[in-house]
């Protein structure tokens, strides 16, 4: 080889090697647990006759507060009149309201209910339950040094997104009518 030509393969940058690195490690991770957490999620939705489109909109809801059952199928990927009878069954079942819309009286407004707060509350502590179980099979001192390690990312990550905060498309303005 001529020492005066470049070398064909470059050098990878130390740092996205090392984030290449994490997101390797992340993703068998992920698999791992999430084998885990769908058999949970599995057994609790099958026991509660949910499906988990039904699971999905009432996590949309509780992080969204109140939307459109237009905001509802987009943000589940449903279309609107898949949307709208998913929305019927929340509401029969107790688990959502339908309110008026404080900007248009014409439209509603679908909102978590105390029981499908609960619910909600009772998948949450199911998934704890899990990785409980899972991660309590780990070495105490291998767990600490991941959990300082991944709340060191999270804040990181948080402070980035301070200074840059992600763009979100525009909503359409149909979601607002319904």
């Amino acid at each position: 080889m001529n020492p005066h030509s470049p070398d064909p393969t470059p050098t990878p940058d130390p740092a996205s090697a090392a984030a290449q690195r994490l997101g390797t490690q992340m993703k068998c991770l992920h698999r791992y647990v999430s084998g885990q957490l769908m058999r949970a999620m599995q057994d609790q939705l099958q026991g509660d006759d949910m499906s988990f489109s039904q699971m999905t909109a009432l996590h949309q809801l509780r992080a969204h507060a109140a939307l459109s059952i237009g905001g509802l199928a987009d943000l589940t990927g449903l279309s609107l009149p898949a949307a709208s009878h998913l929305t019927d069954r929340l509401v029969q079942r107790g688990f959502a309201e339908r309110r008026e819309n404080p900007d248009d009286r014409r439209a509603k407004l679908l909102a978590l209910t105390a029981d499908g707060h609960a619910f909600l509350d009772s998948m949450d502590r199911r998934f704890n339950e899990t990785y409980q179980q899972v991660f309590g099979r780990v070495n105490r001192h291998v767990i600490e040094a991941a959990a300082d390690n991944l709340a060191a990312i999270m804040a990181e990550l948080h402070t980035q997104d301070t200074r840059h905060p992600p763009t979100h498309p525009a909503r359409s303005t149909q979601e607002n009518t319904e």
